[in-house]
């Protein structure tokens, strides 16, 4: 068998300048490059027909950083935020930095989000006004139940859903959970709807200035009603121009490629079933799949997997971790097991939208195998 080349674990695939170099006419021609552009509010409308819900108005920031620290900043919360352990450390630091603290909870031991009872008693405990909840991997979650919780506790809901755009958000109701709900995207190079560095918030149609306010230093003068109403301070977070009509091109592709990582990621379901790996999901119309997540035995296994796999020239890398009970300096409520566990045991595996079929089935079969010799079959 041939040797195979580097795969690396994720890659960037945006387009072609001459495929998003059009889209930023506009902005040229109006000499605005930011601030609201005439490109960015070209993307937004794009972004809401494509994946809104009615009632709900889409908001292009920098960065899901800087989106998620504006959904706080802008309805003024501040003092305690729920905060799951297992997640990437950005959650926590987008809540430090809208001036709150991070309050780390567990999360169920099968799907990684906040159980609505955990959620429920933290709300309670700690009388936080907001829960910044993530959908692990990009992995539909239906949280109606947890929106249901949020607004009969008079606290805001905040979906960290980083790497979900792109598929369809079929697990949602027609029209949104709430307006008291926001649900923030990541566009990093890194994610399927990737423009290079930006996110995206969808919310209710009427907090649109407020966001806006937000993330453009708490100004509101330069709103269309120029309405002078909190939030009086912000970060600054605007989406340029240029990352927009990328964004612009992406979405010219994001079906193909949605469809195409969806194919790819049930080919990996397929292929490990038989292996004693842990699938962290078996549908793979549930994600755009940025990455695959397994979960194996336990952590010493994940770094013999990912020794095993890097010899063969295969990149693996452990989503999340470590878990945020272990990152110091912020509360959390209890020990967090399930969160400690999961970020032992989780290990994510490459997707690609444009990978010829022959070098899938070379890096799908190598890893079963791999994963066959280091853990045996499926009884």
């Amino acid at each position: 068998m041939s040797e195979l080349k580097k795969i690396r674990v994720v890659w960037p695939e945006l387009p072609t300048m001459e495929q998003w170099a059009p889209y930023l006419k506009p902005s040229i021609e109006a000499n605005w490059h930011t601030n609201t552009g005439p490109v960015s509010l070209q993307l937004e409308g794009r972004l809401q027909n494509m994946f809104g819900c009615e009632g709900e108005a889409a908001v292009v920031m920098s960065s899901a950083t800087s989106a998620l620290s504006a959904c706080l900043i802008a309805h003024n919360i501040n003092g305690p935020v729920i905060c799951p352990a297992f997640t990437f450390q950005a959650t926590a630091g987008a809540i430090l930095g809208a001036g709150c603290q991070p309050v780390i909870v567990d999360v169920d031991p099968e799907t990684g989000v906040v159980s609505g009872p955990v959620l429920e008693q933290s709300l309670r405990e700690t009388g936080a006004k907001a829960a910044m909840l993530v959908v692990p991997y990009g992995i539909q979650a239906d949280l109606s139940e947890h929106a249901r919780i949020c607004e009969k506790a008079g606290s805001r809901l905040i979906i960290d859903n980083a790497a979900g755009l792109g598929a369809p958000r079929k697990n949602h109701p027609s029209t949104p959970l709430g307006t008291h709900v926001d649900e923030v995207f990541s566009l990093h190079a890194t994610k399927v709807f990737g423009i290079g560095e930006g996110g995206v918030v969808f919310s209710s149609e009427d907090h649109t200035t407020k966001l806006r306010s937000a993330v453009n230093f708490g100004l509101t003068s330069h709103t269309s009603t120029g309405e002078k109403t909190p939030p009086f301070w912000g970060i600054n977070g605007k989406m340029s121009e240029a990352m927009a009509a990328v964004g612009l091109a992406v979405a010219d592709q994001i079906i193909e490629r949605v469809s195409c990582r969806q194919a790819m990621a049930l080919r990996w379901i397929e292929a490990l079933h038989n292996t004693r790996a842990q699938l962290f999901c078996e549908d793979a119309t549930l994600a755009p799949w940025q990455v695959f997540p397994i979960l194996l035995d336990d952590e010493g296994t994940v770094t013999e997997f990912s020794e095993r796999m890097a010899a063969v020239g295969i990149e693996t890398r452990r989503y999340y971790s470590p878990s945020l009970g272990l990152c110091g300096g912020m509360t959390s409520l209890g020990p967090c097991a399930n969160a400690l566990d999961l970020s032992a045991r989780a290990v994510v595996l490459p997707v690609r939208s444009y990978m010829p079929e022959a070098e899938q089935t070379d890096l799908i079969s190598r890893t079963a195998s791999i994963l066959l010799d280091l853990m045996g079959a499926r009884r």
